[in-house]
């Protein structure tokens, strides 16, 4: 049977066509494979680097004595997850950068595994130099010593096994790439002359082909079009233009719908950013002016609510602090004030409970109003004046005591953010005008105490002379046996004065206990040999112990923290030796309980009048919430790192897929 012309011709193209698409899906199969491999792997040997280039600085400045950085989670970790994404990509598992397909291919199984062991090697080197720092007392490891050298020797010998795993998968890459592109070409060639040869056949059997390609070429413009409407809004987007609209073809149209949407929470992200970036900076800023202040009370408060002010773009601004001179009658005072008028500032006493300031102080919740009442305040100027639009009053409170009463006003209204931030700096300046009560409270006790030894020093070389006077008087009554009864009275009198002077001290030590208990921090002192000689309540409840009494005579292997005892007994002996104060260091404590927290210590030498150090007083609080607050910034700047990089991801794959 003879086949026409027609059907022959089909049969042809219909081979050539089924050929053609066995192609396609092989290459697009394959290309589809290949990109799944290949992607975790090329990936792999930036990422690690960076890891651990990252873990290398770090590691660095922490030997170089930046104590803000961890060694276990900041140095450590890094080196970990490297080793464990290493492990994955040789198991074929899935990791934080993909699933990786485990390759049959030798050459990169002796790379992993070389990479596994040097990323292990490194670890092992920097756990071995940090526990050589740690047992150097602190002095740090000589550059250049072996450990030192060790290191980086593991870190060169690990970056070069790094290299030559990704010049390796590069090359399979390459070579997967190669393949493909030749089949491509292939492809590409087959479709051209199907393609031509059917145009040929087709325009001689029927002319009407010409709507029909002018129909595809409309088509194929309207998608090239739409490809670079899409890249534009990519990198648009990338940039930070949020504002940028992406017109909808259908409402059908997944993919820019999920553009849209993705653009609409990067704004989100990014307004969220700036707002949390500036309650950063706010924190920082009024951490710094806290910290750096050496002026005298009334200047850093001054300073204070000029920045408060100023930050928080409000028009007037107030500080009142509580005045506790007189226990009796306690009462808030205007200290510092920006841009008050002249009426508002002449009321510089506010008792407690008394108008909006007194009874934000006595219920200690903040008070924000929108309608402020005309009487109450008035902004003003060379021109005039009119009422502020809103008023927020904002109690100066840390662990629930409260210090005084902020209180800003302002044409505008104060948003969420605002609201919290200046809540921060509240607790912020709280925790400084507390700090500085305690200090002078505890300059106070100190010189008292001074005073004390002396005057006991005193007493007891009264007490020797006494001694010496009375075997004096024994001796001559011995000799003398007619005036015994009158030096047996003498002597009685004598006693009496011991007795009262003993009874006295005993009364003074009664009031210096009294006075230390209230102080708000934990405070110990030790005498020379390291034993505790007293403590307050506070130190004593973190110790376990019941009362003060039980520490005495204990040393720092007796208590929960006996773990870091030696750590604590060789600071203390070298703030002895150097007769220097180290004061606000940060440090981790053990209590009772074996829980970990943070602590603030400060510790001074106490000298004798002959200028001899006999004793150290300590003392530190708590810092463990404004750690754990810290952490979450931290934790929340790298969610939006890994935002970023899918973005990026993203766009690869869009402009992939235009090429």
């Amino acid at each position: 049977m003879k086949l026409s012309r027609a059907l022959r011709y089909t049969l042809v193209f219909a081979a050539v066509g089924v050929i053609t698409l066995f192609l396609i899906v092989y290459v697009q199969r394959n290309t589809i494979y290949t990109y799944n491999k290949n992607l975790p792997y090329i990936s792999l040997g930036d990422n690690i680097k960076n890891r651990t280039t990252k873990a290398h600085l770090w590691f660095e400045e922490l030997m170089a004595g930046d104590n803000s950085i961890n060694f276990e989670n900041d140095v450590l970790v890094l080196f970990t997850s490297s080793q464990e994404i290493l492990k994955g990509a040789y198991d074929g598992q899935s990791t934080e950068l993909g699933q990786f397909i485990k390759t049959n291919d030798e050459e990169t199984r002796v790379m992993l595994k070389e990479s596994i062991v040097g990323i292990e090697n490194l670890t092992t080197a920097a756990r071995e130099r940090w526990a050589a720092h740690q047992a150097s007392a602190g002095t740090g490891e000589q550059a250049g010593g072996n450990l030192d050298q060790q290191f980086d020797q593991r870190y060169e010998e690990f970056q070069r096994s790094m290299d030559k795993l990704v010049d390796h998968v590069r090359a399979n890459v390459n070579s997967d790439t190669s393949n493909l592109n030749t089949l491509s070409w292939l492809t590409s060639a087959m479709v051209f002359v199907t393609f031509s040869i059917l145009t040929f056949l087709v325009f001689r059997l029927q002319k009407g082909n010409d709507q029909m390609e002018a129909e595809n070429t409309r088509k194929l413009q309207d998608e090239s079009e739409r490809v670079t409407t899409l890249t534009t809004f990519i990198e648009a987007v990338s940039a930070g233009n949020y504002g940028i609209e992406l017109q909808r073809t259908s409402e059908s149209d997944n993919l820019i719908n999920t553009l849209i949407t993705m653009r609409d929470k990067l704004m989100k992200n990014a307004e969220d950013d700036r707002k949390r970036n500036w309650s950063t900076s706010g924190l920082a800023q009024i951490g710094e002016i806290l910290r750096s202040s050496t002026a005298d009370s009334s200047t850093l408060y001054d300073n204070i609510i000029k920045f408060v002010v100023k930050y928080t773009k409000s028009n007037q601004g107030g500080l009142f602090i509580l005045n506790e001179d007189n226990e009796n009658e306690k009462f808030l005072e205007l200290t510092a004030c920006y841009a008050f008028e002249r009426k508002k500032y002449l009321t510089k006493k506010v008792d407690i409970g008394s108008g909006l300031v007194g009874q934000c102080f006595l219920e200690g919740e903040r008070v924000y109003l929108l309608e402020v009442p005309s009487e109450y305040i008035s902004i003003t100027s060379g021109l005039g004046g009119a009422n502020p639009n809103a008023l927020l009053i904002v109690p100066l409170k840390v662990n629930d005591k409260i210090y005084g009463v902020l209180e800003l006003a302002s044409f505008n209204k104060f948003q969420d953010f605002e609201i919290d931030l200046v809540e921060k700096l509240a607790e912020s300046i709280a925790s400084t005008i507390s700090n500085v009560r305690v200090n002078d409270t505890t300059r106070l006790l100190l010189e008292r105490t001074q005073q004390q030894a002396e005057e006991m020093k005193s007493q007891e070389e009264e007490i020797r002379q006494n001694m010496e006077e009375l075997e004096a008087t024994q001796e001559e009554m011995r000799r003398k046996q007619g005036i015994l009864e009158k030096e047996l009275e003498q002597s009685q009198k004598q006693a009496d004065v011991l007795r009262k002077q003993e009874r006295k001290l005993s009364e003074s030590q009664a009031t210096l206990q009294g006075i230390v208990d209230n102080i708000p921090r934990a405070i110990f002192w030790k005498d020379k040999e390291l034993r505790f000689m007293g403590c307050n309540k506070i130190f004593a409840a973190v110790a376990g112990a019941k009362s003060p009494d039980e520490l005495i005579g204990k040393t720092d292997f007796d208590m929960a923290w006996s773990a870091q005892a030696d750590a604590y007994r060789k600071d203390d002996l070298e703030v002895m030796r150097k007769r220097q104060a180290k004061l606000d260091i940060e440090e981790v404590n053990i209590n009772s309980e074996g829980e970990e927290s943070w602590v603030l210590t400060s510790k001074v030498p106490i000298a004798n009048q002959d200028g001899d150090v006999v004793a150290i007083l300590g003392m530190f609080e708590d810092i463990t919430a404004r750690k754990r607050k810290e952490a979450e910034v931290a934790k929340k700047l790298e969610e939006r790192e890994q935002v970023m990089k899918e973005l990026k991801a993203l766009k690869q794959l869009l402009e992939a897929g235009k090429a």
